[in-house]
């Protein structure tokens, strides 16, 4: 396995994703914003795409190894030649390195192809082809299975759903300060967008129309703050306060359309933790229709179905005097795709209650959860692949009350391990090319929900997770390990 040190370039390109965070499902249920314009034609641009995608990984390439002046960029033609002899292998990036930064540097990818008038498919060879070049071409060390899973598939829905979101927020109306407000929020969450728009000149051209790729979209956008606990294991009163900042994003209809083409439908969840010892990015995850359609309808009753694709990350850290060694949870599913029910009841004049749930079957390309004993330079987490079930249902009462239940289930495999009489002292770490621990672990998360929705579009929630893991070690004893958090918070819904 290899031995790489933090690739600042691109954790720098995905510092973005700080803007937002931690949010849960609801009910879709409140009144929700309704984007409409007429929708705007984007010739195709693939050269340009091309160039684009060449052009980040020079740029990031630079700063890596003149700025940084970082040893594994300084490539020449000997060491692309050692990579593709060696071929790929299984790294020792942090975990939050692995699995979100290389997911937003693939979306990048992504979206030089998406805001150069290609569609959803035709841009994912863009993020492929990115990421191998970066693994092959721009680095002294050997290229990653891991990152090139992570940064193509992750990417392609990181990838979207910036693009989507980005769109929200284009108006070709607007002048002035609130032109540039808005040019400079679409290109923060979509950066290749901003710099295709500046190359065209659509950044600052006015129209009658506001210029946005979609023209009506169903929209329910909550920003929330609060106080959050959590607890290094179940029953302590020992752990961390922090303040959690919240963004939760239901992008689309499920039931208002007979059919959907990808990414019509999504949600998406981030979370922050500030004035702890906790990660900065605490949370990520979203599901979006690959494919969906309305599979039965019956007066207020409604079922749809599809093929979805799943992205989710949890992380976790130890307060700095703390007597644990292991780090509370780290979860991931970077690369997951699944079937999918979506229901829907909504009240009737008389009936005051909404019900709603999703139920969710993944199989997971790559997987990641936290190892007890490996400790391989910045690497303390398990990779593998298995699948997940998700299950989440609410009930609103009179559009201001509701309760919710949120179960996931994730099973993930570590198939090439180390022997277990390995001496780490003497053991050549750079090639040392595992998945972890050889094993497997069942990861859960469950969490219950109560709210109080106001027709002031601000609603207060209170929310308390636990998160359970059972790690079948092949070598080493099986671990148990559960604990929890409780967090208030304050949402405005936009």
């Amino acid at each position: 396995m290899r031995v790489r040190k933090k690739k600042i370039g691109i954790v720098f390109l995905a510092l973005f994703m700080a803007i937002g965070v931690r949010a849960q499902h609801f009910p879709q249920v409140d009144p929700r914003h309704y984007v409409s314009d007429s929708a705007l034609f984007i010739p195709k641009r693939p050269w340009l795409a091309a160039g684009e995608t060449v052009g980040m990984n020079l740029f990031v390439w630079s700063f890596d190894r003149f700025i940084m002046n970082e040893d594994f960029a300084r490539i020449n033609g000997h060491t692309i030649k050692q990579n593709f002899k060696t071929g790929p292998v299984w790294d020792t990036d942090k975990f939050s390195t692995n699995l979100v930064a290389h997911p937003y540097h693939g979306s990048l990818y992504f979206n030089a192809a998406r805001s150069n008038g290609l569609n959803f498919w035709q841009s994912i060879p863009f993020a492929a082809g990115g990421s191998l070049m970066w693994e092959f071409f721009m680095e002294t060390e050997p290229p990653s299975i891991n990152d090139m899973l992570a940064t193509t598939l992750g990417g392609i829905e990181l990838g979207e759903i910036t693009y989507r979101l980005s769109d929200l927020f284009i108006d070709n109306r607007s002048r002035g300060a609130e032109r540039v407000g808005r040019e400079i929020l679409a290109g923060v969450i979509s950066p290749m967008r901003a710099v295709n728009r500046l190359l065209t000149g659509e950044a600052w051209r006015h129209s009658s129309s506001k210029g946005r790729t979609y023209k009506s979209v169903p929209v329910n956008f909550i920003v929330s703050v609060g106080p959050r606990f959590l607890a290094e294991q179940e029953g302590s009163r020992h752990g961390t306060t922090s303040m959690q900042v919240g963004l939760r994003l239901d992008y689309g209809d499920p039931f208002e359309d007979e059919y959907y083409a990808p990414y019509e439908w999504f949600q998406f969840r981030m979370g922050m933790d500030f004035f702890s010892a906790q990660p900065l990015i605490s949370q990520v995850s979203a599901v979006g229709a690959l494919w969906g359609k309305r599979v039965w309808s019956k007066g207020p009753r409604s079922l749809a179905a599809g093929v979805f694709q799943h992205f989710d990350y949890y992380d976790s850290e130890l307060r700095s005097n703390s007597a644990q060694e292991i780090a509370p949870y780290r979860i991931s599913e970077a690369a997951a795709v699944g079937g999918g029910l979506i229901y829907y009841k909504k009240a009737l004049p008389g009936d005051k209650v909404d019900v709603y749930a999703e139920l969710y079957g993944t199989g997971v390309a790559l997987g990641a959860s936290i190892s007890d004993y490996l400790k391989l330079e910045e690497r303390d987490y398990n990779l593998g692949s298995g699948y997940s079930f998700k299950a989440f249902s609410g009930l609103a009462y009179d559009k201001r009350w509701a309760f919710l239940l949120n179960l996931e289930n994730y099973h993930l495999f570590t198939w090439k391990g180390y022997a277990p009489d390995l001496d780490w002292a003497t053991a050549d770490l750079a090639n040392l090319n595992v998945q972890g621990d050889a094993g497997n672990a069942r990861l859960t998360v469950f969490s219950t929900s109560l709210a109080y929705l106001s027709k002031h579009r601000w609603q207060l929630v209170l929310r308390n997770r636990y998160f359970a893991r059972r790690t079948h070690y092949k070598y080493y004893p099986d671990i148990d390990y559960s604990t929890y958090d409780v967090t208030l918070s304050l949402g405005w819904r936009i």
